[in-house]
């Protein structure tokens, strides 16, 4: 029995990691952070959790010192934030992961943006700005024209991103990156992304690297929000697409997945495909991607990604021939808000072809706005034959759906 480390594991994700290892029978450990561990938290499936601080300096070494313990063969976790650890314990320990050199390339947008200029990957126009000035000067010169996307040289779900359409709209996009908070208390990055904005159709692609071999899984259809916030609210695996647009696409992840210094991973690559069909890479992270992405690929195609995972990690050879050819779509609710949730109606029922339907915030709790996937509160899933009939059917469900959220003294003299 091999034995795995997940560093803080939290959420369905996380947990479809425990349970894909114990179904392959391998002992499961976890790493929690000191302020987000509490006791009789620890996931279940999980035989053992230590307590780290992921924002010291011995971070690295405080994990291999318990790998080294508990004769751990594998290390992973679902949060992009922590892969530059991932990465570089498994170096320590000689254990299957990606370049040691490149740990923060998949994490940075700085250095993912380095690294995909240095290697010819396709990607929108980028400048790295420290200042509002900066941003102002840019403008200027005309390096860039409006709209324009403005956001954190290093967070995740789409915190503190928008896009700017005037020059009036700069200094509020701009502050709202300042203010960003790291999670699990490691300091951020505080300079400015300012990147073309590139119109189009947005998809991801699924892919496993193992020792340096890449499969690409499936491209991902995506479904956003509108306006100066653009935030995913829903999935479609898989997206069937023109011979050479999906070559072409998956041209660019690949050398997208390279240029990062993945070697053995999961890597979820978002993409944006212009009206005129070239494409350009926005981002890669070397993680399952969020939004129940694994979960549709299971139903649609029948291929386990946490699976996948953990035998990458352990570097155990397999195989991810689909076993299927279905298509699954995924719903994902944003409040119209921030407040008090008040009422969540006429959500869809568990059926034939809605297989999976979850609220995720209770009613009563305080929940965050639409600006980015804090904002989600539950979602649904739907599969079938054909995927126009299933997206269709997603989309009637979906119009159904009635969220009430009402605001909270803060929120109210916030909004005065």
């Amino acid at each position: 029995m091999s034995r795995l480390l997940i560093l803080a594991p939290s959420g369905p994700d996380s947990q479809d990691l425990v349970n894909a290892a114990g179904r392959l029978g391998h002992g499961v450990f976890s790493a929690s952070h000191v302020t987000k561990h509490s006791p009789g938290d620890k996931m279940d499936g999980i035989a053992d959790d230590f307590v780290i601080d992921f924002s010291s300096s011995g971070a690295v070494s405080q994990i291999v010192d318990h790998a080294v313990d508990r004769r751990i063969n594998g290390i992973v976790t679902t949060n992009e934030f922590l892969t530059p650890l991932v990465t570089r314990a498994c170096a320590a320990l000689s254990l299957p992961g990606n370049l040691v050199e490149f740990a923060t390339a998949p994490r940075s947008k700085v250095g993912m943006a380095n690294r995909f200029e240095r290697c010819g990957v396709a990607m929108p126009r980028t400048f790295v700005v420290e200042s509002e000035d900066d941003l102002h000067e840019i403008i200027r010169k005309q390096q860039l024209s409006f709209p324009l996307v403005v956001k954190p040289a290093e967070n995740a779900g789409s915190k503190g991103v928008s896009i700017v359409s005037a020059k009036n709209e700069l200094p509020a996009a701009f502050a709202r990156v300042q203010f960003q908070e790291g999670t699990y208390d490691i300091p951020l990055d505080k300079r400015v992304i300012v990147q073309e904005y590139v119109d189009g159709d947005e998809y991801s692609v699924e892919s496993v690297t193992q020792n340096g071999r890449t499969r690409h899984i499936c491209v991902t259809r995506k479904i956003t929000t509108a306006g100066a916030f653009r935030v995913e609210i829903g999935h479609s695996v898989p997206a069937r697409l023109e011979d050479a647009l999906d070559e072409r696409i998956l041209g660019e992840v690949s050398k997208a997945i390279r240029a990062v210094g993945i070697l053995n991973s999961i890597s979820h690559t978002e993409v944006k495909v212009r009206p005129d069909g070239s494409c350009a890479v926005i981002e890669v992270a070397s993680r399952i991607g969020a939004g129940r992405i694994g979960t549709l690929v299971d139903l649609a195609l029948g291929i386990n990604l946490p699976e996948a995972t953990v035998n990458v990690a352990l570097g155990v050879p397999m195989s991810v021939e689909p076993l299927r050819s279905s298509y699954a779509t995924i719903r994902l609710f944003l409040c119209p808000a921030g407040g008090r949730l008040v009422a969540v109606k006429n959500m869809p029922e568990v059926g034939d072809d809605v297989p999976i339907v979850t609220l995720s915030r209770e009613i009563g709790s305080i929940v965050s706005g639409p600006e980015s996937n804090k904002g989600r509160i539950g979602h649904f899933i739907v599969t079938g034959t054909d995927e126009r009939a299933v997206n269709r059917r997603a989309d009637e469900l979906s119009s159904r759906v009635e969220i009430t959220v009402e605001p909270t003294v803060a929120d109210a003299g916030h909004r005065t």
